[in-house]
């Protein structure tokens, strides 16, 4: 009789456990369930696609071929489709966000600079570090200039205005050397012609990024060329967000475009027409990052 009473009292317990649990795991399903419906419901106001632009590229043919497998990675990544919108220069990017006509842009620290006194709500999420990105002061390797100090006076040869590494940095390199501006040199904006403009000797001085210094020796020899002065890194190019996209998904894509970052750089240098990318990396980023770029625009005298 106890027996029996012992095997009733077991298979009560059993029972009663089973409901137990069973309870448990219905209350599991339909906190889960809320949790997924929570979830939908804040990013019903995400975007399913996202328009991207890059200021160094002006044609829908050229976006196409430089960020063809750029765009499939991104899209794999972020899980939205993802279009390009081509733009011609940094203003037409500059208003392509602030009339809401583009999500994303990639672009120089120089253009960010102006993209964000026009339109403050920007910010860059990430940016691209390029690896040997800062700007030289070279001289010919006969030349009597032995020091910066020695340029006093003469004509140097830049790139267009606004360049980065091609104006922007050097001329803050010459105004951190004491350098007016006004004054003591005599800027040249000559843009694509400046490198034939110095090696034809029709200036002594070119200023530009240490990667035309590297080419011009590879295709003229060494021994005819030397960097006088060189400056240090120059900010990363950023990719820009509008100020109109959802705050949770900037967040999102900030952190799924650090965690996939090294995939991200292999498909932008896999088309073979981003190769001022070798060797860079995906870094976080902070607007007050680019003061440098504020600085020297305000010292040229040139609004942003």
């Amino acid at each position: 009789m106890k027996k029996k009473q012992s095997i009733g009292l077991v298979s009560l317990l059993m029972a009663f456990v089973l409901v137990i649990v069973g309870c448990g795991n219905e209350g599991a399903r339909e906190a889960e369930t809320e949790a997924e419906a929570t979830e939908t419901e804040l990013k019903e106001d995400w975007p399913t696609t996202l328009r991207f632009a890059d200021t160094g590229l002006e044609g829908m043919e050229e976006l196409q071929r430089a960020f063809g497998p750029f765009q499939e990675k991104l899209e794999e990544v972020l899980e939205v489709d993802v279009e390009f919108f081509p733009v011609s220069d940094r203003t037409i990017a500059t208003n392509a966000l602030e009339f809401d006509q583009v999500d994303i842009v990639l672009a120089g620290p120089s253009e960010y600079a102006q993209i964000k006194s026009a339109i403050p709500g920007v910010e860059p999420i990430v940016a691209i570090e390029r690896d040997e990105y800062n700007a030289v002061i070279i001289v010919h390797e006969d030349s009597e200039y032995e020091t910066l100090d020695d340029i006093k006076g003469s004509q140097i040869a830049m790139k267009d205005a606004g360049s980065t590494s091609g104006h922007i940095g050097p001329s803050a390199m010459l105004v951190e050397a004491g350098f007016d501006l006004d004054n003591d040199v005599e800027i040249l904006l000559l843009d694509a012609a400046r490198i034939e403009a110095f090696t034809n000797h029709e200036v002594d001085v070119l200023a530009t990024g240490i990667k035309d210094y590297h080419s011009m020796v590879e295709e003229d020899g060494e021994g005819k060329y030397r960097i006088l002065e060189e400056g240090p890194p120059l900010p990363a190019d950023p990719f820009v967000v509008s100020p109109n996209l959802p705050e949770d998904f900037v967040v999102e894509m900030q952190q799924r475009l650090l965690d996939n970052k090294d995939e991200i750089i292999e498909s932008i240098l896999s088309s073979g027409e981003r190769d001022k990318y070798m060797s860079a990396r995906i870094i976080e980023i902070l607007d007050s990052d680019y003061d440098l770029m504020r600085e020297t625009y305000s010292v040229l005298g040139i609004d942003l």
